[in-house]
């Protein structure tokens, strides 16, 4: 600069550009600064956007994961349901036929058993019966277990009971007939008894009730007599021969006082059998129980 001062002028024009400068270099770094804050904000909208992003996708996958989760762990549980439901059904099957097999095994034990059982009681029946044991085989007859026994045998042993009877009933009146025409009534009442036991209906116990009624009123039992006589009437004894049974009811009413029944059965007994021999012995009990029924001063 010169003394005077003339180089003054071009310095402050110099500073004044070179403020210049600086002032547009600060405004060009404003405005650089400005826009790297803009850029700054730019950038952290983004990073937020994109970690918003992430967020919302990581909670996607993991509502997917679960739903995934969800829907795998349902398969499964339908499908164990279903395979536990054929384990069950296939576990009460098994179950089932094991309890019918047990129930069929017993049933078929029981079964060998009562025709083991059966078989023993029917071959101890047939030696009765051919041992001639007739009382003893028609008291066991009952005990033979006939649902075990085949047709045959039921039929053999139906018909050894049957001829059984029959022998025993035959042999006690036989006995009994005897003992009562030989004047052995207390015999005759044991053997009639017997017989009875085995055959109590039907024309042939009519005529051993008769014998044994007979043989009663004999022996003074009048009571017992009685009903045994009834019964032999009721089973028309007097079609098959017996034609004194009413006379002996009647006496046997007679003895046991009831003196109006007694003379009515004689009074029957003499008009169905005029030429009967106890005819007239009937006719004449008949009139002495009418004078004691109405006795004359």
């Amino acid at each position: 600069m010169s003394p005077d001062g003339s180089e003054a002028p071009d310095l402050r024009t110099e500073l004044e550009a070179l403020r210049r400068r600086l002032d547009d270099q600060a405004t060009i770094l404003r405005k650089n600064q400005h826009a790297l804050g803009e850029l700054a904000e730019s950038v952290g909208r983004l990073v937020t956007s994109q970690r918003r992003r992430e967020r919302w996708v990581n909670v996607n996958s993991f509502v997917a994961y679960l739903l995934f989760t969800v829907v795998l762990g349902g398969a499964f549980l339908t499908l164990y349901r279903s395979r536990a439901r054929e384990l069950v059904h296939a576990r009460d099957t098994a179950v089932h036929e094991r309890d019918d097999a047990r129930e069929r095994m017993r049933t078929l034990d029981e079964t060998l058993a009562r025709r083991d059982a059966g078989t023993a009681s029917a071959f101890e029946y047939f030696q009765l019966l051919q041992g001639g044991k007739r009382a003893e085989a028609v008291a066991r007859y009952g005990e033979l277990d006939l649902a075990a026994l085949t047709p045959t045998e039921k039929a053999v042993f139906e018909q050894g009971h049957k001829q059984a009877r029959e022998a025993l009933v035959d042999a006690g009146y036989l006995a009994g007939l005897d003992a009562a025409r030989d004047g052995e009534h207390a015999k005759a009442i044991g053997e009639l008894r017997r017989a009875l036991a085995y055959e109590e209906e039907g024309p042939r116990a009519a005529q051993m009730r008769y014998y044994l009624g007979v043989a009663l009123v004999k022996t003074r039992e009048p009571e017992k007599g009685k009903r045994e006589l009834e019964l032999a009437l009721a089973g028309r004894v007097e079609q098959s021969g017996a034609l004194d049974a009413r006379f002996w009811l009647a006496t046997a009413l007679e003895a046991i006082g009831d003196l109006a029944a007694a003379r009515t059965e004689y009074d029957r007994f003499a008009s169905a059998q005029p030429t009967h021999p106890l005819s007239v012995a009937a006719r004449r009990k008949s009139m002495a129980l009418a004078r004691k029924a109405s006795p004359t001063n």
